[in-house]
């Protein structure tokens, strides 16, 4: 048998130190704990605080690319606007080089202009002119001048002008001898209506 022959008083104070011995360890190892968490979350904030620093320069970078770019966005903004532009101012255009191809694909090798000139008319409010052998609206209407070998000649400059889309109701006003120094030669002045085809919008081909 073990005989304590402290006082109650003695003991009780030792059981107090113990207890309160292992509190003060356990508040110490709390504290550790508390320290290393704390630690931990600043090497991670750091670290994001990095990864934020870094992007922020990547995005900085990429802005001044952009910024570098948008000179080039702009002026295909403005080349776009502009063809637009151009595309409705040209929209009803007469296709005059167009007109000129087609005539010297069709005279006759026997035949030779002397002048060449078009008008373009607006029609009346509420009218429609019509060509005969088209359907199509006229818009303006071709002169010409020039000489011929013979009549068979000039005939055959009128018929060839029928087979122009552009053109309708080919005509001469006048066609007479001549003389050339000493050849004679047959000169003529013709008109020729011009058709909406004509026209850049009309979907005829470009001039």
């Amino acid at each position: 048998m073990r005989i304590n022959l402290l006082p109650p008083e003695i003991k009780q104070r030792q059981r107090i130190r113990r207890q309160t011995g292992a509190v003060v360890a356990l508040g110490v190892v709390v504290l550790a704990l508390v320290a290393g968490f704390f630690v931990l979350q600043q090497i991670q904030l750091n670290g994001l605080r990095n990864d934020l620093a870094a992007q922020e320069q990547v995005n900085a970078g990429l802005r001044a690319q952009i910024a570098e770019l948008q000179q080039f966005d702009d002026l295909q903004q403005e080349l776009i606007a502009t063809r637009t532009l151009l595309q409705q101012l040209l929209a009803d255009e007469v296709r005059w080089s167009a007109i000129l191809r087609d005539v010297s694909l069709v005279i006759p090798g026997n035949v030779w202009l002397t002048s060449m000139s078009g008008t373009l008319q607006a029609p009346a409010p509420g009218t429609t002119t019509t060509a005969e052998t088209t359907g199509q609206g006229l818009i303006g209407q071709v002169s010409v001048t020039g000489f011929g070998l013979d009549h068979r000649s000039v005939a055959l400059w009128l018929t060839r002008l029928e087979d122009v889309e552009v053109f309708a109701n080919p005509w001469t006003s006048n066609s007479q001898k001549t003389l050339i120094g000493a050849t004679e030669v047959v000169q003529f002045s013709s008109t020729v209506d011009l058709t909406e085809t004509a026209r850049r919008g009309s979907g005829g081909e470009a001039g």
